[in-house]
């Protein structure tokens, strides 16, 4: 350990608070990625109960961990006062220690593990953290000095990653509104209508059975999960063996289309994405509908197909009373689809993929600045950098 660094026990420096004066009635919920912020700004439907006598006040600059999410590091700092329902702990720090510094603390990946570690309950839903094994659990413990430096270098990193979050958001809500704008002119002036069924050969996925005679090796399989809008996830292929008449039949070539079957979400149901190399010559489960552009360009039927007209018309036509929204090849082959020059079907086919570069690039840079952040954590909370103060 560092010189000057302490190894202490939570408890020593992050008190129990049981207040329940109610002087400040805001309102406060613990998320994952933005710690405390007020309920109204969470975007999340307010289920709190109407009788708040037994919630806990809370006080600017304190910790506030939910005792049930705890062993996920669900915690933060409390920016201003207010009240937290009893499914939350409040820690009012000494002065040993400062929030900010506390904030990232509590969220670094070795201490989380000792958060699961401790948290108690039959299964995940039920496992908490309570303070009086929260308490127990020891850190090491740098001088005031340096938990602000430490504290202020981490800010400044996710200060860079919220900026490049208002970028990726602006620039994403800006380019799928030049493609919206496109489609709906198209919409507006197309007088000749087609469907999925006449533009399109329709061909539903390969059932996984335990009755296959092997192939000479295991075989890509494309599951729903890797199937997202406008991409397909290859980082988890499933492998299986089959038969080689499954090969010849449902093995994906390039600029196929996959169709999701059905989801739980209406905005989820039939989301769909284009085979590329990566997924060239897999197979495809029987959730997922295969469709071959016969007289259309391929990339324009994507765009088409998760536009916000297509999801406006299964949403209408797919609803159930068990609350999954399915799509079956009937429905899917009456889809509508414009009929229109190619010419603009390869304008709207462009602009759409200008839109999914350039998010791709932020949410690259995104996750590169976030690496760095869990890299720094690591080594500046642990102590294997030393970091400059000023005096």
């Amino acid at each position: 350990m560092r010189e000057k660094w302490m190894r202490v026990a939570l408890g020593e420096i992050l008190k129990l608070r049981s207040e329940r004066t109610h002087s400040v009635p805001t309102l406060l919920s613990v998320t994952a990625d933005r710690g405390v912020i007020p309920q109204s700004e969470s975007g999340r439907r307010d289920s709190s109960s109407a009788d708040k006598s037994l919630y806990w006040d809370v006080h600017p600059g304190d910790v506030v961990y939910n005792t049930m999410r705890m062993w996920q590091g669900v915690s933060g700092v409390a920016g201003e006062g207010g009240i937290v329902s009893p499914a939350y702990t409040v820690c009012e720090p000494t002065p040993a220690v400062k929030s900010e510094f506390m904030g990232y603390l509590l969220r670094e990946p070795k201490l989380v593990a000792n958060f699961l570690n401790r948290s108690q309950g039959l299964v995940s839903d039920t496992w908490n953290l309570r303070y009086s094994d929260f308490k127990e659990i020891e850190v090491n413990l740098p001088p005031l000095t340096e938990q602000r430096r430490i504290a202020e270098i981490l800010n400044e990193v996710d200060a860079q990653i919220l900026r490049e979050r208002d970028i990726y958001h602006k620039e994403s809500t800006t380019s799928r509104a030049l493609v919206t704008e496109l489609l709906k002119r198209i919409v507006d002036s197309t007088t000749h209508w087609s469907t999925v069924v006449n533009e399109f050969t329709i061909q539903a996925g390969v059932t996984m059975g335990p009755d296959r005679t092997p192939v000479s090796s295991p075989h890509g399989y494309l599951r729903v999960a890797n199937v997202q809008q406008g991409y397909i996830d290859c980082s988890d292929i499933t492998e299986l063996e089959r038969r080689d008449g499954d090969l010849k039949r449902w093995a994906l070539q390039r600029d196929d289309l996959l169709v999701v079957e059905g989801h739980a979400s209406p905005l989820e149901i039939g989301r769909c994405a284009r085979v590329g190399k990566e997924a060239e010559g897999l197979l495809y489960q029987n959730h997922l509908f295969r469709l071959r552009a016969t007289s259309i360009i391929p990339s324009f039927g994507e765009v088409w197909l998760n536009s916000h007209h297509t999801r406006s018309y299964w949403i209408r036509m797919c609803s159930t009373s068990s609350g999954l929204h399915t799509i079956n090849s009937k429905l899917l082959g009456a889809v509508p689809v414009p009929i229109i020059p190619s010419e603009l079907q390869i304008e709207i086919s462009e602009a759409a993929e200008r839109s999914r570069k350039s998010r791709d690039q932020r949410l690259q840079n995104i996750s590169k600045l976030e690496s760095v952040k869990q890299a720094l954590m690591g080594d500046l909370l642990d102590g294997k950098v030393r970091v400059p103060v000023s005096a």
